[in-house]
């Protein structure tokens, strides 16, 4: 087990609940779709403050139940119930030219066309859509992140540029 200080981590799940006696977890994804967990990376959880790193021992259950090392029974694994764990943004896979990851604009400022609408504070995952939440006027809001709405990213200004969004802006 590692400890880390490094504050770049992206949230992929949460563990449900210990599964049988030998330590054992049952979780969930975040994204059902994603296949990070057959990748031999670390996971990572928010332990006292600090992140801990484990290594990916068995994965089972259609997907659904892992093991780590150091979770050696169900004392251990019962440690870990209802938490969330991440992955280093440093073991995500290199994308191609053009691609980015959706949790890349949080902290983005958003602007429909020219008007500056807010803070881009986090990305959902839903299952009708990906929505990003916008700090509106001191209100949250949230936007799916659809083609008919997106004019274009840029990552130099840091700045998202949506499109007949007025519908999503008139609380």
């Amino acid at each position: 087990m590692n400890n880390s200080s490094n504050n770049n981590f992206i949230p992929i799940g949460k563990v449900v609940k210990p599964h049988g006696i030998r330590g054992e977890l049952k979780f969930f994804l975040y994204n059902k779709d994603s296949n990070l967990l057959s990748l031999n990376i670390n996971i990572w959880f928010k332990i006292n403050n600090s992140f801990k790193s484990f290594d990916l021992l068995n994965l089972k259950g259609l997907g659904k139940i892992f093991r780590l090392d150091s979770v050696n029974n169900r004392n251990d694994a019962e440690m870990l119930r209802d938490k969330e764990f991440f992955v280093s943004r440093d073991d995500l896979p290199v994308l191609d030219e053009g691609n980015f990851y959706l949790n890349d604009i949080i902290n983005f400022k958003l602007f429909n066309v020219k008007e500056e609408i807010g803070l881009i504070l986090d990305v959902l995952l839903l299952p009708s859509a990906n929505y990003i939440l916008v700090n509106y006027n001191n209100k949250e809001i949230l936007i799916p992140v659809l083609e008919k709405y997106i004019k274009f990213f840029d990552f130099d200004e840091k700045i998202v540029i949506m499109k007949n969004i007025e519908g999503f802006l008139n609380l």
